[in-house]
């Protein structure tokens, strides 16, 4: 395996750079394109630790992936919305050379730590060029913690930008981060979960802040839950899932959707949850004879907690347990797709 590194200057003058450590592809590989890593160091908006950096691209490499570090605005340059137009730049550069790199450009992934994690969720929930998924490592998601770093209250909070666009995510914290609270992640979660989208999330009971792939002979922090480095390996099963895993015959088929359910798609389906299509009967009266039947059903296996079992699978998933042909559920189907969705119904 050989990988060509070079260093990309995007703004001389803010000091920001693009690392490139790409691989070969063709040839023995049997495949010409490779799937990607973008990581994003954290530093308080003050610098990009090298702790977080190559360090962190390392097992993606490993995996497969290409990988590019971003080292972003910082210090007397660090005003947004610079590190998110650095980020812009940094993705457009790499679109422009995925055919000369053997780039996918439908699966760049970003890695973001701290505040390098919020610029990563930031580009997951607002940028022009958005990642297909989020690895973010106790990162800054709320406006206090926000304004901590990029003081003057202009910066924004990813937590209030989730929408139904935003990317699978995977988070990982420790529950004793004095530096950015617990609760970005947990919230952030809450917030996904809204939107249905799928993430992936793993806290660890100690371990504090900056914690980088929790190799302690690597970084030289103190002790640490002995479980941290995990995340690691965890976080590539997570984007072979979602993006499907590299073989010598290319990508494989991805093994999670990007959401769980269709309750944030632009309009419904049988995809939908029970709990949100019950908000829908007036607009699609065939709705009721068949969450009637559900309900029957459903209680009867589970008595007076069936309706609350049964609000949590997919109309079509309990469809087909009812007996329902696959003829039935294309019908409703189509009559469901008819009529725009409302999230917040």
């Amino acid at each position: 395996m050989t990988i060509n590194t070079e260093k990309i200057i995007l703004n001389q003058e803010r000091n920001v750079t693009l690392s490139a450590m790409v691989q070969t592809v063709g040839g023995a590989w049997g495949f010409t394109e490779r799937p990607a890593v973008m990581v994003i160091p954290g530093g308080g908006y003050a610098m990009c630790s090298d702790w977080e950096a190559e360090i962190v691209a390392y097992p993606y490499l490993a995996a497969g992936f290409h990988a590019f570090v971003l080292r972003y605005s910082v210090g007397e340059h660090r005003a947004w919305p610079n590190p998110l137009d650095d980020y812009e730049q940094a993705m457009e550069y790499i679109e422009t050379h995925a055919e000369e790199w053997g780039v996918l450009t439908d699966k760049i992934a970003v890695i973001g730590f701290s505040a390098g994690g919020h610029l990563a969720a930031c580009a997951a929930t607002m940028a022009k060029h958005r990642p297909a998924a989020a690895i973010l490592g106790y990162a800054a998601l709320k406006q206090e913690i926000t304004d901590a770093c990029q003081p003057g209250g202009i910066a924004p909070a990813p937590i209030d930008h989730v929408d139904a666009e935003t990317p699978p995510c995977f988070l990982t914290a420790c529950r004793d981060d004095s530096v950015v609270p617990i609760s970005n992640t947990v919230d952030f979660m809450t917030v996904l979960d809204k939107y249905s989208i799928t993430y992936e999330c793993h806290i660890y009971p100690f371990g504090e802040h900056g914690f980088s792939t929790g190799e302690v002979s690597d970084i030289g922090l103190g002790q640490g839950c002995s479980r941290i480095p995990q995340w690691v390996p965890n976080s590539v099963g997570f984007l072979w899932d979602i993006f499907g895993r590299l073989t010598p015959k290319g990508m494989g088929a991805p093994a999670c959707q990007t959401k769980i359910n269709g309750d944030a798609e632009p309009v419904l389906s049988v995809r939908c949850s029970i709990r949100h299509l019950r908000k829908f009967v007036t607009e699609v009266k065939e709705l009721t004879p068949v969450l009637n039947a559900i309900d029957a059903y459903s209680s009867g296996i589970f008595k007076e907690s069936g309706k609350v079992i049964a609000d949590q699978f997919n109309l079509g998933f309990l469809m087909e347990a009812l007996g329902r042909t696959k003829e039935e559920i294309e019908d409703l189907d189509k009559l469901l797709r008819q009529v725009p969705n409302q999230i917040d119904k």
